[in-house]
């Protein structure tokens, strides 16, 4: 009985760790995402801006 307990807990323990792991990486790829957005309207604004003073 008590090592089929400790089976359980350790059973447990893993698939908390397994999915804290897991919405920890969705998050950062969110934030990642959202970083990658504003990066590429940063490009363009100075592309365009660029292109404009050029002309």
């Amino acid at each position: 009985m008590k090592k089929q307990l400790i089976v359980g807990l350790l059973i447990v323990a893993l698939l908390v760790v397994a999915f804290l792991t897991f919405v920890i990486a969705a998050i950062k790829i969110v934030v990642g995402s959202i970083f990658l957005g504003i990066f590429a309207l940063a490009l363009l604004g100075m592309w365009i801006s660029w292109k404009i003073k050029k002309d």
